[in-house]
């Protein structure tokens, strides 16, 4: 049983998360969607209560509920979106939204943690798109972040970074093959390679590269490689010649998204990406 966790927040860019995972869950067949709202309210938690500061408890009640609509409401818009076999459910709770999150992927066994995350041109002032670096770090299932406003395609193309010196992560593509549907995806695989050994291979690079095939024997798939010095910039660069509809992420010191979130936050994919980022684990 495939389970889509979604966290939401009810902010544009939550929104469009969730319509793009419907769509996900049709494609690769979810069984499940778990909408997540947390109700923990870090400003009222460091205010002292006091006649001065005093919070209408009647309020927060009516508060409370109106999230609850909304939740419901939010439900049953993606219930009329994917199959009617598909289960729509909802969870709420008291946690941040870190451990929120933590909790429900062990307690309903989630396998897939979907994100909607702002871009520098864009912020809808969402808690989840504020947190994904946190989030995507942290989770223990692969992660699918969707840049604000992007409106889902079929993945006919996806592109792969990787380091010739950590190929083994690609074993990781055992576990996304679940779907008859990943036949019909081409995999573009990109070293960044600014010495460009690729131009005069010796027996050891040879080696790597059938190690590599070797991993990706299941999947249509094409070597690509590049001499820019700098990973993020080889990566845009191909992604402007080369137009993929998923970028995959692999795990390990030594992947590119390590590269990308330890070396500089701020220049991390989730931010400047035009194209979902599918982070696996």
């Amino acid at each position: 049983m495939k389970t889509l966790l979604i966290p939401v927040d009810f902010t544009d860019t939550a929104e469009n998360a969730v319509n793009f995972g419907a769509a996900w869950c049709k494609r690769y067949d979810y069984t499940r969607i778990i909408l997540l709202k947390t109700f923990y309210d870090n400003i009222f938690d460091q205010i002292v209560l006091s006649a001065e500061y005093a919070v209408n408890q009647d309020y927060r009640q009516q508060e409370r509920q109106d999230v609850l609509d909304h939740l419901e409401s939010l439900r049953q818009r993606v219930a009329s979106q994917v199959d009617q076999d598909v289960a729509i459910l909802t969870v709420v709770s008291e946690a941040p939204m870190l451990r929120a999150i933590l909790d429900t992927i062990r307690d309903e066994k989630a396998d897939t943690l979907l994100l909607g995350s702002d871009n520098y041109s864009y912020s809808s002032g969402s808690i989840v798109a504020g947190h994904v670096v946190s989030i995507a770090k942290v989770s223990p299932i692969k992660v699918l972040v969707v840049p604000a406003g992007y409106t889902y395609k079929p993945v006919e193309t996806a592109l792969v970074p990787v380091d010739f010196d950590a190929l083994q992560p690609l074993s990781r593509f055992s576990h996304v093959q679940t779907s008859p549907t990943w036949g019909d995806t081409k995999l573009l695989v990109l070293n960044v390679d600014p010495e460009e050994t690729y131009l005069h291979p010796d027996a050891t690079f040879r080696e790597k590269e059938e190690n590599l095939h070797t991993y990706l024997q299941d999947f249509t798939h094409e070597l690509h490689y590049s001499n820019e010095p700098d990973l993020l910039n080889g990566v845009r660069q191909f992604v402007e010649a080369h137009p993929v509809q998923l970028v995959i992420a692999l795990p390990g010191k030594h992947s590119f998204l390590y590269s990308l979130t330890h070396k500089s936050i701020s220049e991390a994919i989730y931010k400047n990406a035009q194209e979902p980022v599918l982070i696996l684990k």
